[in-house]
């Protein structure tokens, strides 16, 4: 009878498991010390974005070298390029990666070209918000198809995986906030970026992405709420309360966090 009067939880019991499991992947693909040291929650404001453009094309690429340094990815020689359509979509080159894939240490050379161009849709422009959700899952299919391990999975959920890492980058509030303006695509299931965005993940399930984010980071619902869409509220705290009732799963994400730092002290 009073099972009658709990409450439901967001997810199903699968689609919870298989976020905790691409950030596990997350951590232990894309160095977990550089997400503890380095990652931040990127807030749109004038204090992560202070750069003021004069033309439309330096608008797009001030604020993508602004995400390039806080994804950990300055070594990575990224232009934004306006397409109006897929067709537009320059090829890739091919992209050589040596002693890291992210922070300083990391050496990225190019064949074929001296950039990879990051598309992006002019009209976007208009909605600086949109625009970095779009540019932030372009970078996250970069690093994505940068290592040779598919996500949890495996190549079917590789959109949905393309979202979370793109929260795990820091930019979760625009993904979440964006979830109805990003257009469906295919972007994540091929091996250059799109400037047709998937956002194969459901609000539901970018809202605990990002709970999760904030938990691991040790980010405060109050630092969250006001940049987050009103709507989205209720949702986002009921996620913060269920993934405390996770802890064996928590305690997995910790673990790898803290294999990879001991693995950078040993080295060095």
């Amino acid at each position: 009878m009073f099972a009658l009067f709990k409450t439901k939880n967001i997810l199903d019991e699968g689609t919870t498991q298989w976020l905790f499991d691409c950030f596990r992947w997350a951590l232990e693909n894309f160095d977990a010390h550089l997400f503890q040291q380095h990652t931040q929650l990127i807030l749109a404001n004038d204090h992560f974005f202070p750069d003021k453009a004069i033309s439309p094309d330096e608008t797009a690429n001030l604020l993508l070298q602004r995400m390039l340094e806080y994804s950990a990815m300055q070594q990575w020689p990224c232009r934004a390029h306006p397409v109006q359509s897929q067709a537009d979509t320059p090829p890739a080159p091919h992209i050589h990666i040596e002693n890291a894939l992210r922070g300083p240490l990391a050496e990225i050379r190019l064949e074929g070209s001296e950039w990879i161009e990051i598309p992006y849709d002019p009209n976007t422009l208009r909605q600086p918000d949109a625009l970095i959700a779009a540019l932030a899952q372009n970078l996250a299919i970069l690093l994505g198809r940068a290592i040779p391990a598919s996500p949890p999975g495996g190549e079917e959920l590789r959109g949905a995986a393309t979202d979370l890492l793109a929260i795990f980058l820091g930019f979760g509030l625009f993904i979440t906030n964006n979830a109805f303006n990003i257009k469906r695509g295919c972007g994540g299931c091929g091996t250059t970026p799109s400037v047709q965005m998937m956002g194969e993940l459901t609000e539901e399930q970018m809202c605990y992405a990002l709970a999760i984010f904030c938990h691991l980071k040790g980010i405060d619902n109050q630092a969250v709420l006001p940049q987050l869409k009103k709507t989205l509220h209720k949702l986002f705290k009921r996620a913060r309360k269920e993934i405390h009732r996770q802890p064996q799963e928590l305690s997995r994400l910790d673990a790898a966090i803290r294999l990879q730092i001991t693995k950078d002290q040993t080295i060095n």
